[in-house]
């Protein structure tokens, strides 16, 4: 078991903060939203009292992230017309060429539980067991979730070929 003191937070907030922030910024889509839904989170993490490893944290925090995300975007404060391209300058912070972006773009125009799901697992690098963890579904769920929005992409690719 992991009980968190002021240091642990400040190393796992260096650790994990831009990863949390891409999340929310994939999904309100607003910089200064997801800033404080960063923080939120990270708040939200100092009153919890133990996990069981960083894998647990980790979990939790993209389960945070992305749940203090959809509730902001519930919101009627949030204003839902923020340009993409503005949103992928600061998403991520390699350079993407314009095939990437493209496909990027692709997959934000997916259901959201598509959406999240290809996003942790080819912009995050994560595995399908972490993401099932971190979203709460069986690794059988992310695998279908995977395959129908792979399905999905290669319908918008081949519409963009014609």
């Amino acid at each position: 078991m992991i009980e968190l003191s002021c240091d642990s937070i400040s190393s796992l907030f260096d650790r994990y903060s831009d990863m949390v922030y891409r999340i929310s910024l994939n999904i309100v889509r607003n910089c200064e939203e997801a800033q404080d839904i960063v923080m939120d989170t990270f708040v939200a993490l100092m009153k919890q009292a133990q996990f069981n490893d960083e894998a647990h944290i980790k979990a939790w925090l993209i389960r945070t992230a992305e749940n203090k995300s959809i509730n902001v975007m519930k919101s009627a404060r949030v204003r839902r017309n923020q340009p993409l391209d503005e949103v992928l300058e600061n998403t991520l912070s390699a350079p993407l060429s314009e095939g990437e972006h493209d496909l990027l773009d692709m997959v934000m125009r997916l259901p959201d539980k598509l959406k999240s799901t290809l996003y942790m697992f080819y912009f995050e690098d994560m595995k399908a067991e972490e993401i099932a963890q971190a979203l709460g579904v069986s690794e059988a769920t992310v695998y279908k979730r995977l395959e129908r929005g792979r399905s999905s992409l290669k319908i918008s690719l081949e519409g963009d070929a014609i």
